[in-house]
């Protein structure tokens, strides 16, 4: 398929155009909004570059003036200069169309540059929940604290004086996980109440939520 009809196969399958010049021109709109221009329509994924690629994707997405977006690892594969094109991108099409997205990733970094709130899963669990600025500077959950300790900092003397929290042990099987608190086996403050039952949910502060029975403890 080529490019123009892999935006255009939604378009298709929804019947959002009323004929071929229609159809043509919002493929066109698509592209041009995702940074690609016309002639692109007619070539092939294996021509384009993998940020070529992701736009190409999320045009695609866009085709049917979706509401909300769910952005899983959308930069994963990329290289660090067209990740950050890529997330530009993102907030440009999110202020222009009044998207809501729900970005997936293990990149803290760009999720606490393009997030206006995070949820950190462990396990398949939800841990800690809280505005952006919040959760980076005051989070409050042992495995928050950890992912947080591990993002780069460019300035050598901050990164000097930061502690990096290192986790022992290995991830358990999302199969068969831990009784009670998923992450106890590696959390340096589990005793047996972690193994007897789930921690509940917990508002630390206005809209931040965490789960955890030692959060007293945590520093």
């Amino acid at each position: 398929m080529t490019v123009g009809d892999i935006v255009g196969e939604a378009i298709d399958i929804h019947k959002l155009a009323a004929n071929q010049k229609e159809r043509r021109d919002r493929i066109v709109e698509l592209l041009s909004l995702v940074g690609l221009n016309t002639e692109h329509a007619n070539r092939y994924p294996h021509e384009f570059s993998g940020g070529q690629r992701q736009r190409v994707g999320i045009a695609r997405a866009l085709a049917v003036n979706p509401e909300f977006i769910v952005c899983d690892e959308p930069i994963s594969a990329l290289d660090v200069s067209i990740q950050a094109q890529v997330v530009n991108m993102f907030e440009e099409l999110q202020e222009k169309m009044g998207l809501t997205y729900l970005f997936i990733s293990h990149n803290l970094s760009v999720v606490k540059h393009i997030s206006n709130r995070i949820g950190v899963m462990y396990l398949g669990k939800l841990v800690e929940l809280a505005d952006s600025r919040e959760l980076t500077f005051h989070s409050v959950h042992p495995y928050t604290r950890s992912l947080i300790s591990a993002i780069p900092v460019a300035d050598p003397v901050i990164s000097r004086d930061s502690k990096r929290i290192v986790l022992k042990g290995d991830v358990p099987s999302p199969v068969n996980p831990p009784s009670g608190c998923r992450f106890r086996t590696r959390c340096p403050y589990a005793d047996e109440q972690c193994a007897a039952k789930e921690p509940e949910w917990r508002e630390v502060s206005p809209g931040h939520y965490a789960a955890c029975f030692h959060l007293d403890r945590v520093k």
